[in-house]
């Protein structure tokens, strides 16, 4: 049997590991149209592997952080998954660094609105672009992870998606052993995302 992995925090990332946590296979697409293609991509992955979604182990999903559509296309497809009564799993990518044991590290993403999400060693914060630029001025490179290609790869020594593509095992191991289920975490409280200007 094998677990399906979704990520739509940021692009679509996909694919099937087996029981022990190694991909059988493991997909990223370059797409705005999350919400357009998932299904079809699931269907085609399942079928290819002939895998019945209901003989999944379960699914595993990044619960953020990311865009709030993207976070709403992962969770909405977790939902489903959980009325099946199939066991779902789901963390934050901004949590790989301190699974691997890493914690100087310091998980930086862009958060829209010109504003950047940085997360060390379990605190967090948003820094305009002017504190950002002085932030990461400061920092040694090789401390810095963001996740997948975007505007502050250049910037990052490490990426959290090419570690799970690269090292599976360390990260899904622990999230299925620690029955780890987040809820789907966005930039900022929505109070704030939807605030008048």
């Amino acid at each position: 049997m094998a677990y399906l992995f979704i990520d739509t925090s940021h692009l679509l990332h996909f694919g099937l590991l087996d029981e022990n946590f190694s991909w059988i296979e493991s997909e990223v697409v370059e797409t705005k149209k999350t919400s357009e293609i998932l299904h079809a991509k699931v269907h085609s992955l399942l079928e290819k592997h002939n895998i019945e979604i209901a003989n999944l182990k379960g699914l595993v999903i990044i619960a953020g952080p990311g865009s709030y559509t993207g976070m709403r296309v992962g969770e909405g497809f977790a939902q489903i998954v959980e009325l099946e009564k199939l066991p779902v799993f789901s963390f934050y990518s901004s949590d790989i660094p301190e699974m691997l044991g890493d914690t100087d590290g310091h998980w930086v993403f862009p958060a829209f609105k010109r504003e950047y999400y940085i997360r060390t060693s379990g605190e967090e914060k948003l820094l305009s672009e002017e504190d950002f630029g002085a932030f990461a001025s400061g920092v040694d490179k090789s401390l810095l992870y963001t996740h997948g290609e975007n505007e502050l790869s250049s910037q990052c020594a490490k990426d959290t998606r090419d570690i799970l593509i690269s090292r599976p095992q360390s990260i899904f191991k622990k999230v299925i052993s620690e029955k780890m289920r987040k809820r789907p975490y966005y930039f900022r409280p929505l109070h704030v995302e939807f605030k008048k200007s």
